[in-house]
C-alpha cells in the first residue's frame, strides 16, 4: 500500500505527521508524493483560523471522486479539525474512514490497526517496528515535540479544546529522539509546544531541558515554537544565553500592543512585561533575532488599541511577524463578543502593519551585510555546486552562491558572507570557513 499525508497548519502538526508517518511505515506502507498513486491518504487538519479548516474540508470534498476511482481507497482525517468536528464527520463527510482527533494522536497506531483489521487480513507490526522508523528521517532539522495541549485560555484561541491540558513528555524520551535525529543526519531541533517554555516534567523545567539537549554529542542548534512571553523570565533567558546551540532566534508572539486588548484576550502579561522581555534577550543575547505574531481586528479594537500595536512593532524592533485577521473561533470566549470591527477595516489595519513590518524588516536585514553567517543548508541548485539555500542562526533565509566549492548537501554548514539584502531576500557567498 501507498500513503500520501496533506498536512495544515503549524509546525506541531508537522512533527504530528512525521510520527503518524512513521506508523504507517512501520505497517509496511509506502510514501508517495502523488496522490493519484496513494492507496490512502491522510489529512492532518488546523483549526486555528476558519481558512485553515476550509481548506481542509475543500480537500476533502474533492478527495470524493478519488475514492470512488479504485476501490479499497481509504482517507484518514486527523489533527484539531478533525478533534473539532469529528462527532459530526460521520454524516457530514462520509467518504472519511478514520477520524482520529488531536487529543488521540498518540493512539493513531491503534486506531489504525482497527481500520485496517476491518478491511484487510490484516496483523500489526510491532513498536519496535514503528520505533525503526520513527528515530531519525535523515532530515537536516529534526521535529522533536516535547509537550501537547495547553493551559492557557487566551480568549481568542480553539487549541485548549482540541488539544486539551498540557501534558509533558518525560525528558529521557524527548532525549532519546533528539539523539536518533542527530545519528540519522540532523544538525538542528526544533522542540515543539504549544507554549513550549511551561514544560515541566517532576523538578525540570523548560532551562533544565535546554541545557541537557545542549549537551547531546554532534548537535549543532536547537531552536523552540512557540514560547509564551509571561514564561520568558530572566533566569531562563540567562540559561539560554550560555548554551551554544541554542540559536539566537526568538519566536515571541504578542498579538496586540494594547494592555486592554491584552487583558480581553486573556493573555497573561502587559505590554511593559512583553518588551522589558524583549529588551533583557537583546542584553543577554546579542544581535538576536526576534519574531511574533499579530492580530488585528479582535473584537472592540479601537483605532487607539491598533496605534499601540504598531508603535510595539517598532519599539520592539522585530524581524518579521505573522500578522492575521481576527477570525472568531466556535467554544472560545472572544466567539461570544460583537465582531464589531468591520472587514473593510481589519483589511486596513492589516495592510498597515504589513507595511511597517515589510520597512522594518528591510532596515534589519540591511544590518547583516558585510557580517559573516553560518548557513545551514536545506535546498540545493545545479547539484550544489552554484547555489544553496539556508538559515542562519538568527533565522534569515540567505541563498548562498558557491563560487569554485565542492558540492554541498542538505544538512552542511556553510560559512558565509552575506553581500546584499533587500528584505528578508538576504544573499551571501560561501567563504573559507
Amino acid at each position: 500500500m501507498k500513503y500520501h499525508v496533506v498536512t495544515f497548519g503549524c509546525q506541531m502538526n508537522v512533527a504530528d505527521s512525521n510520527e503518524m508517518s512513521a506508523r504507517l511505515e512501520a505497517r509496511g506502507m509506502a510514501s508517495t508524493p502523488e496522490i493519484e498513486e496513494a492507496d490512502l491518504v491522510l489529512i492532518n487538519t488546523c483549526t486555528v483560523r476558519q481558512q485553515a479548516e476550509n481548506r481542509a474540508l475543500s480537500l476533502l470534498g474533492r478527495l470524493k471522486e478519488w475514492k470512488k476511482a479504485r476501490e479499497g481507497r481509504l482517507i484518514v482525517l486527523t489533527g484539531c479539525a478533525a478533534e473539532r468536528i469529528k462527532n459530526e464527520v460521520s454524516w457530514r463527510i462520509p467518504q472519511v474512514d478514520l477520524t482520529v482527533g488531536a487529543k488521540d494522536i498518540e493512539r493513531f497506531g491503534e486506531r489504525l490497526d482497527e481500520l485496517l483489521g476491518e478491511r484487510f487480513d490484516w496483523v500489526s507490526e510491532t513498536e519496535e517496528a514503528f520505533d525503526s522508523k520513527v528515530v531519525g528521517s535523515g532530515d537536516p532539522i529534526s521535529y522533536v515535540t516535547i509537550m501537547r495541549g495547553c493551559n492557557y485560555t487566551c480568549s481568542y484561541c480553539i487549541v485548549p479544546s482540541v488539544r486539551g491540558k498540557e501534558v509533558y513528555r518525560p525528558p529521557e524520551t524527548i532525549l532519546a529522539e533528539v539523539r536518533a535525529g542527530v545519528e540519522t543526519g540532523a544538525k538542528e531541533v526544533l522542540l515543539l509546544g504549544q507554549t513550549v517554555n511551561s514544560y515541566s516534567y517532576n523538578d525540570r523545567g523548560f532551562a533544565e531541558l535546554l541545557q541537557q539537549v545542549d549537551a547531546v554529542p554532534g548537535l549543532q542548534r536547537i531552536r523552540y515554537m512557540s514560547p509564551h512571553p509571561h514564561y520568558m523570565d530572566r533566569p531562563t533567558i540567562e540559561r539560554m544565553a550560555g548554551l551554544s546551540t541554542v540559536c539566537e532566534h526568538v519566536h515571541l508572539p504578542v498579538q496586540s500592543g494594547s494592555d486592554r486588548l491584552l487583558k480581553e484576550m486573556r493573555r497573561n502579561y502587559t505590554r511593559a512585561w512583553y518588551l522589558e522581555a524583549v529588551n533583557y534577550l537583546r542584553k543577554k543575547i546579542p544581535g538576536v533575532s526576534i519574531t511574533t505574531d499579530v492580530i488585528v481586528g479582535f473584537p472592540g479594537e479601537t483605532e487607539k488599541d491598533f496605534e499601540q500595536t504598531l508603535g510595539l512593532v517598532e519599539e520592539a524592533g522585530f524581524d518579521s511577524a505573522y500578522c492575521f485577521k481576527y477570525s472568531p473561533r466556535p467554544g472560545t470566549r472572544a466567539a461570544a463578543l460583537a465582531d464589531d470591527v468591520p472587514t473593510p477595516l481589519k483589511e486596513e489595519r492589516l495592510a498597515r502593519v504589513f507595511e511597517k513590518m515589510e520597512a522594518q524588516s528591510r532596515r534589519n536585514a540591511q544590518k547583516l551585510i558585510g557580517t559573516k553567517q553560518e548557513i545551514l543548508v536545506e535546498e540545493t541548485g545545479e547539484g550544489g555546486t552554484k547555489w544553496v539555500v539556508g538559515r542562519t542562526r538568527g533565522n534569515w533565509k540567505v541563498k548562498v552562491a558557491l563560487p569554485g566549492r565542492a558540492p554541498v548537501k542538505p544538512g552542511d554548514l556553510v560559512k558565509t558572507k552575506i553581500t546584499s539584502a533587500d528584505g528578508r531576500a538576504v544573499l551571501g557567498e560561501a567563504i573559507a570557513s
